[in-house]
């Protein structure tokens, strides 16, 4: 076990450059973790992990905290803006508050939101309230202070897989298995838009389909969604399909760009963030077993293709082809997270609130903390 490491907390003097990002700290532990955040005020960086427990790592000091309630995975976990509150939602079915600093973390509350997994979890703007969905085919909105179900949006016929409100606080946006993203009016809990993506995809060799958004995040000004996911599957059990993240506008509700990975790797894309400084930054576990951070410039990415009228007519097999689709975009850097003889692809990124620290979770078990920075020197 790694002795507790101390990671650099003020950076904010030190320039941004993606370009130079390198690891600055790892976090082991003995099973594979499934996803990671960082809290609003960077003291802690937290993780699932496949013990079906959630840990928190203190920054400051490495030391390890185990968060124990779910009775099953956690693959989603979100905060109250001021970063008293953690919520977890599990393939339990359950939906658990944490205090985020409690010294002897214990749940403070628990609601069973879904039947079947609970699959998402995220606040609303303002804090006030709590979006989920799971495998009922329900998303279901809550009250944050009091764990009261105020709303329930029924539409998705297949698994939704992931649910983010509008920064307007006024819409919510979900994605489902089949690669549908929908687009809900929370006032009037109804559906306003839909819009199809490529993020599907049929495995014929174990009959099951294997598409919807591994993350799903929005630009801070809303005039984008991102969902990061698989497409043109093959063998989605052993890692051969393409790994996508879809850019959709959100005015116009049409898809803009697919970005991929440079050298066109199998796999999937687990994770997804909006950098400030103008990068939309991915991270994709390969079928190799290596992971990859890929960063692409956002006004390159939203700036909208043109596909001519034989592209459009072929229809979704060319866009779900990475060498063939006219929508590709391919990043202008790429981190490889490789280690040799371990299987170190990625499960889940995050960035931290200085915007100059990046977490990794790894199907190794190691959560690695990197820093989008020139090194610093003792």
């Amino acid at each position: 076990m790694n002795e507790p490491t101390a990671v650099p907390t003020d950076l904010a003097s030190l320039p941004l450059d993606v370009t130079k990002t390198h690891k600055v700290a790892s976090y082991q532990h003995q099973l594979p973790l499934t996803c990671c955040r960082f809290d609003p005020l960077s003291r802690f960086v937290f993780a699932g992990a496949e013990d079906l427990n959630v840990y928190r790592w203190d920054l400051s000091s490495g030391r390890k905290m185990m968060l124990s309630g779910h009775n099953s995975w956690v693959r989603s976990m979100d905060f109250s803006p001021d970063g008293n509150w953690l919520y977890t939602a599990g393939w339990d079915g359950e939906l658990h508050w944490w205090l985020t600093d409690d010294p002897l973390p214990r749940s403070r509350r628990m609601v069973r939101a879904h039947v079947g997994s609970a699959r998402w979890v995220r606040v609303s703007p303002d804090g006030s309230l709590l979006a989920t969905c799971g495998n009922d085919n329900m998303i279901r909105v809550w009250r944050a202070d009091v764990g009261e179900m105020i709303a329930e949006l029924a539409g998705h016929e297949r698994n939704p897989y992931a649910v983010n409100f509008h920064p307007d606080g006024k819409h919510l946006v979900s994605q489902d298995l089949m690669g549908n993203v929908f687009i809900w009016d929370l006032d009037s809990a109804q559906r306003v838009a839909s819009i199809a993506t490529v993020m599907t995809g049929y495995d014929n060799k174990f009959a099951a389909d294997m598409g919807g958004a591994r993350d799903m995040r929005l630009s801070p000004d809303g005039r984008l969604v991102a969902t990061a996911g698989i497409t043109n599957v093959v063998n989605s059990f052993a890692g051969q399909q393409d790994p996508i993240i879809g850019l959709i506008d959100w005015e116009k509700r049409t898809v803009l760009r697919h970005l991929r990975p440079e050298d066109n790797s199998t796999g999937v894309a687990w994770g997804i963030r909006f950098h400030p400084d103008g990068y939309i930054i991915g991270g994709i576990a390969k079928q190799s077993g290596s992971g990859l951070i890929c960063f692409w410039k956002l006004d390159e990415a939203s700036s909208p293709v043109k596909v001519s009228k034989k592209e459009e007519k072929e229809g979704d097999l060319k866009l779900r082809q990475a060498d063939k689709d006219p929508l590709a975009l391919k990043p202008f850097h790429s981190l490889n997270v490789d280690e040799p003889k371990v299987l170190d692809c990625i499960r889940g990124i995050d960035l931290a609130a200085d915007n100059r620290r990046l977490a990794a979770a790894c199907f190794d078990g190691s959560l690695r903390i990197y820093q989008m920075t020139e090194e610093v020197s003792g």
